[in-house]
């Protein structure tokens, strides 16, 4: 008797578990409330930076994409913007509708760095925001600085050459290290005049030569010095906002605030760890790597510009 009760109950909640099993895959309609649906009902990159999507909502504009990409930013917290995986949330979605989902789990043993307890700061992949400051300068072998200010006792700050020290570091990575014997002497660098090149002659049939500029450190032979074109400036242009960071800083050039060609600093792929993408720079044009020197004397030579694609088929 007692048998046949527990049969009928099971019976009774049959449809009852039927029905809250059903997969989500399975709606044919989106569910009241959901504000992105795909491009079947709002379009394209309806998730976005500034109006993020929750798990199972797209479309969103992620790395898959290529070109101008979002990222993972058009999904709140920590979820990921899939691609063509929509179908999983509803039959609704478009097939190419990107949806935001939780990031899949690892199939292998993630990485281990190796992080010695003397090591404070070990670069832009591990360590979140600036950690080698004037206030809380580092020691030897960290980083990642970007003055001497930033590194302890009479410590200098490098130029990307953290990867001695550990592999976790990022390849342009600099970190605190002592002087060699030529840093530690003073060195002053001016201009002066080189030999004149020789004559050309310009569309207008003028006959003109130029005569090209040097740099020279103290106590260095002029004509093993390296020759700097003329018309690089010197100083930034009038009005020009971003002039790297002798003038305002890094990453002066943002998704917010982008900047024309030849100018910076921007936060560019080749940074590691965060960073803007292109999105730094205005149009099609992409961030470079250690490129502002062209543009200008004034520069840092780590500052990145924005310039023309060098290849005009992809922008990463």
């Amino acid at each position: 008797m007692v048998g046949r009760n527990y049969l009928h109950v099971f019976i009774l909640l049959l449809p009852v578990l039927l029905q809250s099993s059903r997969a989500q895959s399975d709606l044919l309609e989106p569910p009241p409330g959901q504000r992105c649906s795909g491009r079947n009902y709002q379009g394209r990159r309806c998730c976005t930076p500034e109006s993020p999507c929750g798990e199972g909502e797209g479309d969103c504009d992620g790395p898959d994409d290529g070109g101008q990409h979002d990222g993972h930013e058009g999904c709140r917290g920590s979820l990921v913007c899939g691609s063509n995986n929509c179908k999983k949330f509803g039959l609704y979605f478009h097939e190419k509708d990107d949806c935001c989902e939780r990031p899949p789990q690892p199939t292998k043993k993630p990485v281990t760095y190796l992080i010695p307890i003397a090591n404070r700061c070990a670069g832009r992949i591990i360590d979140t925001g600036k950690c080698c400051t004037d206030v809380a300068p580092c020691d030897e072998g960290e980083g990642d600085c970007e003055n001497d200010d930033e590194c302890g006792d009479d410590l200098v700050c490098g130029n990307n050459n953290c990867k001695q020290f550990a592999a976790f570091f990022h390849p342009k990575d600099d970190c605190c290290v002592k002087p060699s014997v030529e840093q530690s002497a003073p060195l002053t660098t001016v201009y002066e005049w080189g030999e004149w090149g020789p004559w050309m002659v310009s569309k207008s049939g003028k006959k003109t030569r130029t005569q090209q500029q040097i740099t020279v450190k103290k106590n260095q032979d002029p004509s093993k010095s390296p020759s700097v074109d003329p018309n690089t400036p010197l100083e930034p242009p009038a009005g020009q906002r971003c002039s790297g960071r002798n003038y305002q800083g890094r990453r002066c050039c943002t998704p917010e605030n982008p900047c024309d060609e030849g100018e910076g600093d921007c936060d560019g792929p080749a940074d590691g760890g965060q960073h803007d993408g292109h999105e730094g720079c205005k149009g099609a044009l992409v961030c470079g790597s250690n490129n502002c020197k062209q543009f200008g004397q004034y520069y840092h030579e780590k500052d990145d510009c924005c310039e023309k694609p060098r290849s005009p088929r992809f922008r990463q």
